[in-house]
């Protein structure tokens, strides 16, 4: 992001005569703190202030309250990045200048558009990425062709193809799973077991997963809570 404006002060015009004759032209920031003689009306088009100093605006640009030189070489100076000024063939990347002409940001680093193994991911730059790569927090990942993204890591689809919520999680949580081995409950559960998932009724009318042994409990209406099984059966609450 680049940002080009001046902070303004009042600018004061104080007018000398010395000797009757000779005309003296201040401008002042800041009351009379900082200011700057002319000799020629003329000579002050296009002053301003730039926190508390005078400057000439078709000379100078104001970079965060410092005056710095529009003309650099052959180039006119138009934009700053932080208080320095930024070229036509520069990046500003927050507040950072990089020679890098038309780059892209990432957080604070510049790298150029034409870099097909740039990939920014969550504010950090990967510079290897493969083609067709997407983001995994800040690791890149193969998309999800053989690789699976949970919680900000990279795995396997073989050992973990999916992603389970931990509920009352704060912040919210996961864990990994394998969905043709595991169910997502509270947590990844064995499709093959006396384990199960029972979703409990919650006050505001959502429900929460939670895993029970089916062989010692039950999940049974009106789902308010897991209970224990009678006589190895489940009694329905009256």
């Amino acid at each position: 992001m680049v940002n080009n404006f001046i902070v303004i002060y009042f600018l004061t015009v104080l007018s000398t005569v010395i000797f009757g004759q000779k005309l003296i032209l201040r401008a002042c920031c800041n009351g009379i703190e900082k200011c700057r003689e002319y000799n020629q009306p003329e000579e002050m088009f296009g002053v301003a202030c730039c926190g508390k100093e005078p400057m000439n605006q078709f000379e100078s640009i104001c970079c965060e309250n410092v005056i710095r030189s529009r003309k650099q070489g052959n180039t006119f100076i138009d934009k700053c990045c932080g208080n320095q000024t930024l070229a036509y063939d520069q990046t500003c990347c927050q507040g950072i200048v990089h020679n890098i002409p038309n780059g892209e940001c990432c957080g604070s680093v510049a790298f150029s558009r034409t870099n097909t193994k740039a990939l920014c991911c969550d504010g950090s730059l990967n510079l290897n990425a493969d083609p067709g790569s997407a983001c995994c927090g800040t690791i890149p990942f193969d998309g999800g062709i053989r690789e699976s993204c949970c919680a900000g890591q990279v795995y396997l689809k073989d050992i973990y193809d999916g992603c389970c919520p931990i509920p009352d999680s704060i912040p919210l949580s996961y864990n990994p799973y394998n969905s043709k081995r595991q169910i997502c409950c509270d947590l990844p559960i064995q499709k093959i077991g006396n384990t199960k998932c029972c979703y409990l009724r919650n006050s505001n009318g959502t429900f929460i997963p939670k895993s029970f042994d089916y062989s010692t409990s039950c999940c049974a209406y009106p789902y308010i809570e897991i209970t224990q099984k009678t006589n190895n059966a489940c009694i329905t609450p009256q």
